[in-house]
């Protein structure tokens, strides 16, 4: 049962994961370089021209997690744009187990198991790195972002570089972070394929976040079908999240309600979970 309730914390880990292997990064301020299209319209343009807006979404899904032993469960998922992400995890009949609740300065997570909760300040997770609760959302998505800087669009189009791949795109950021850079590809349809975290003078991803079953929705195209590869405390870890149809711009609730009587976790507490 324990792994089931550390699958949450692999979620949120996992989402932050270039902020939780390198301490304290900084900015880069020297801007990598990239090959540009030679193409008339900006790579960029077309890209952002398949993102629409949102304010809320929900859905059901299922996700599948190998980190030394396996484990699959169905979630539900909720989120308000730009302020909070909402995990909870129902691995028989529906039956609510442990819940996670990303804010933009906070942590919440309740292990119904063992009747215990964390509530910590998100930075435990970015180890100074800026992610947003904004950059976390596109990564679920499957929409590209500038670090720090919100989703792909008009106003900071000119924050990427792109680069021709195959028949794809490559957009990659032009000011990147030391130890680390990121890159999102494309296919010729302009659906994002992968978000790729490569170290510095690598050209192997650490990080590999895979993208399929893009659909046009409302708030444009989402991946529905998500696989990442990832190290976490220096375990290999991957996971598969399946979103079913989601629900955009209803009413959701995000209850971060600890029931009375569970011990509070300390914050190492969070990693030593991964362990079996």
């Amino acid at each position: 049962m324990k792994n089931k309730i550390a699958i949450l914390f692999t979620i949120a880990a996992l989402m932050t994961a270039c902020g939780t292997t390198k301490q304290a990064a900084q900015p880069d301020t020297t801007s990598q370089s990239a090959t540009t299209t030679t193409s008339t319209v900006n790579p960029a343009e077309t890209i952002i021209a398949t993102l629409g807006g949102w304010q809320t979404m929900q859905t059901g899904g299922n996700i599948k997690l190998n980190a030394g032993s396996s484990f699959s469960s169905s979630i539900q998922v909720r989120m308000v744009r730009d302020e909070a992400i909402f995990i909870s995890l129902r691995p028989v009949l529906g039956i609510e187990v442990g819940k996670l609740i990303i804010t933009a300065d906070s942590l919440y997570a309740v292990d119904k198991v063992h009747k215990r909760y964390l509530a910590e300040k998100v930075s435990i997770l970015t180890s100074g790195i800026p992610v947003t609760v904004s950059d976390v959302q596109d990564i679920f998505l499957g929409r590209p972002f500038i670090l720090g800087n919100g989703t792909l669009n008009e106003g900071n189009k000119n924050a990427v570089t792109a680069e021709k791949q195959g028949n794809g795109i490559v957009l990659t950021a032009e000011k990147q972070y030391k130890g680390y850079g990121y890159a999102f590809a494309f296919d010729k349809n302009n659906r994002i394929t992968s978000l790729n975290i490569v170290p510095a003078g690598s050209t192997a991803p650490a990080y590999q976040v895979k993208y399929s079953g893009v659909r046009s929705t409302t708030a444009g195209n989402i991946a529905h079908d998500i696989n990442v590869d990832a190290t976490v405390d220096k375990k290999k870890v991957a996971f598969s999240l399946e979103f079913k149809n989601i629900d955009w711009n209803g009413k959701v609730k995000i209850d971060k309600n600890i029931p009375s009587g569970y011990k509070r976790m300390n914050a190492r507490d969070l990693f030593s979970m991964f362990s079996n």
